[in-house]
C-alpha cells in the first residue's frame, strides 16, 4: 500500500513538473536583424554592390560583412590619410577593423530619433566611362560614385552626405559567388573639402 502511494505521489509530482515546463513562457528567440533585408545570391560582382547597399541601409552587420571576402581591406584615399592622419587612423584596415567600425557606426545612428528608414541611405551609381566587365572570371574591378548618409553623425548627415568614388576589387570563390576583397576609396572629381569621403566618416568612429 505504501509503495503504491509513493508511486502515485511520484507520478503526480512528475506530471505537475512536466505541465509547468510546457506552459511556462519561453524566452523569445533573438530576431535576425537581416531577416527583412533584400538579399540576392551574389553570382555577379554587381550583385555584391546591391547587397551592400541594402545591408548598410538595413544596418545589418552580419549581411554587411557577408559582402566582404575574409581577406577584405579598406584602402583610404591618400589625400585623406595625409590631411587627417593626426586625428584618425586609416592604416591596417582589414576585415576585423571594418566589422568593428561598422558596428560602431550602426550603434551611433541608432541613437537618433529618426525613423528606421531615415538612418542610413546608400546610393552607388555606375559610371559610364568605367563600365562593369561583361563576363568577369575570378576577379573584377567595379567602379561606383557614391553618396552615403549616416544620420546622427555630424560628418555625414542628411545635410552633409559622404561623397566619393570607389573601386571595388571583387573576387569569385569556387562556388561562383562573388565578394568584395578591396574597397579603394577616392575623393570625388569635384572635391572641395565641404563633403567628406566615406573613409574619413568611418575613421571618426573606428
Amino acid at each position: 500500500m505504501i509503495k503504491r502511494f509513493v508511486l502515485v505521489l511520484f507520478l503526480l509530482v512528475l506530471s505537475v513538473a512536466v505541465s509547468c515546463s510546457f506552459f511556462d513562457p519561453r524566452d523569445p528567440a533573438y530576431p535576425d536583424p537581416g531577416s527583412e533585408i533584400p538579399w540576392q545570391q551574389p553570382y555577379s560582382p554587381a550583385t555584391v554592390v546591391i547587397n551592400l547597399e541594402n545591408s548598410m541601409e538595413g544596418r545589418s552587420i552580419y549581411m554587411t560583412m557577408a559582402c566582404c571576402d575574409s581577406a577584405y581591406m579598406f584602402i583610404a584615399n591618400g589625400a585623406d590619410t595625409t590631411e587627417f592622419s593626426n586625428r584618425w587612423t586609416f592604416s591596417d584596415w582589414d576585415y576585423d577593423v571594418e566589422q568593428n567600425t561598422m558596428m560602431n557606426l550602426y550603434y551611433a545612428v541608432q541613437d537618433t530619433l529618426l525613423p528606421d528608414d531615415s538612418l542610413i541611405s546608400v546610393t552607388m551609381s555606375s559610371i559610364d566611362s568605367l563600365p562593369d566587365p561583361v563576363a568577369p572570371a575570378d576577379s573584377a574591378e567595379i567602379w561606383r560614385d557614391y553618396e552615403i548618409v549616416a544620420a546622427g553623425l555630424d560628418s555625414c548627415g542628411w545635410e552633409r552626405p559622404a561623397k566619393g568614388l570607389v573601386m571595388f576589387l571583387m573576387v569569385e570563390n569556387t562556388y561562383g559567388l562573388w565578394s568584395m576583397q578591396y574597397w579603394y576609396d577616392y575623393r570625388p572629381y569635384d572635391y572641395t573639402g565641404e563633403l567628406l569621403t566615406w573613409g574619413v566618416v568611418k575613421a571618426t568612429v573606428r
